[in-house]
């Protein structure tokens, strides 16, 4: 996916999105956040959270982060079809490789029939069975328009920190950003990605071979379920990481 233009002005805005995602810790914390800053890179009216339930029949829940007022009947039909949400969205979003999802509006569409869900354009992501604490679907729900090459970007790009902040907002719930599975050798070399070192530059500092550090960030990235560097940074300045507060 290409990386699409941004100006200083959008450069500056998404800096202090990533960071107070960071800060979020209450519910009203990751509310304000959702509705303030996530919005000026993908604005919508609802987000729906769907956490747990990888398939129909294991528990699961749903959280609605809405800026308009939900009539009862909505936000009822919004949190009734939560098992059949993670079959059939799910598997529209495994179809599409588990990237970002958009579908038009006005109309639901009808592979999301019988869901409850509103008309309007929508973006479906998330992070499957293998995260921890839980799997979750992030639909954000009355997009202005039909999301683009940008809005896939930003969500592949926002999705770690949206996590993150949703389960860090949750009692009893704090993501595991240090996997078990990373070894020590790993966590060293991600140390050095999270300090913006480059591949050659941990070499030294660990005396090791470039092409061995490159083989630990590759081995640490799918550990971590992210796609990038960048992203692997933000993981771990999270809270948790590295005995950090």
């Amino acid at each position: 996916m290409d990386m699409p233009s941004f100006d200083p002005y959008d450069l500056e805005r998404l800096k202090d999105t990533l960071e107070g995602a960071v800060r979020v810790r209450r519910p009203n914390e990751f509310y304000l956040w959702v509705q303030g800053a996530l919005q000026r890179f993908l604005p919508h009216e609802t987000l729906v959270c769907l956490h747990g339930g990888a398939t129909v029949g294991q528990e699961g829940g749903v959280e609605i982060f809405s800026r308009a007022v939900l009539s009862p009947a909505l936000e009822a039909s919004l949190r009734a079809p939560a098992d059949q949400a993670w079959a059939r969205l799910r598997g529209l979003w495994q179809a599409q490789g588990r990237r970002p999802c958009a579908h038009p509006g006005p109309d639901t569409p009808a592979d999301c029939a019988g869901l409850g869900l509103p008309g309007g354009s929508m973006l479906v992501h998330g992070v499957d069975e293998s995260a921890a604490p839980a799997p979750c679907l992030f639909i954000f729900l009355g997009m202005p328009g039909l999301p683009g090459p940008r809005e896939h970007y930003l969500a592949e790009l926002l999705l770690p920190h949206l996590y993150l902040a949703f389960f860090r907002q949750r009692p009893g719930t704090q993501p595991d950003v240090m996997p078990a599975g990373l070894t020590p050798r790993q966590r060293q070399v991600l140390e050095g990605v999270r300090s913006g070192k480059t591949n050659a530059q941990i070499a030294v500092d660990l005396q090791l071979s470039p092409l061995t550090v490159k083989h630990h960030v590759q081995q640490a990235l799918r550990k971590l379920s992210v796609n990038n560097r960048a992203e692997a940074a933000a993981v771990t300045s999270a809270p948790g990481w590295g005995g950090r507060p």
